[in-house]
């Protein structure tokens, strides 16, 4: 899987569902959740996005800030539980 692709993808959707102004400076390790990009409503669309995108199911408690607070993170867990489901 192309971390970077992921990326630009997870960014691209963000980008499209929120204020442009938010990216300007915006990392890779930038906490989503501190520079309001995401809050509670933003966070189900991009779960059903990572569902939809990545055919991995979003289990209820993964759903936490650890797996969720930044594109490095998001890519990281889309990384292991695609790698869980094709073991």
């Amino acid at each position: 899987m192309d971390t970077k692709a992921v990326a630009n993808a997870l960014r691209q959707f963000l980008y499209e569902e929120s204020l442009k102004d938010e990216f300007e400076q915006l990392s890779d390790n930038d906490s989503l959740l501190e520079k309001g990009i995401i809050d509670s409503v933003k966070m189900l669309d991009l779960i059903e996005f990572i569902q939809d995108q990545y055919g991995i199911q979003v289990d209820e408690d993964d759903m936490v800030p650890e797996n969720f607070d930044s594109i490095n993170a998001i890519v990281a867990y889309i990384q292991s539980r695609k790698s869980e489901t094709n073991a």
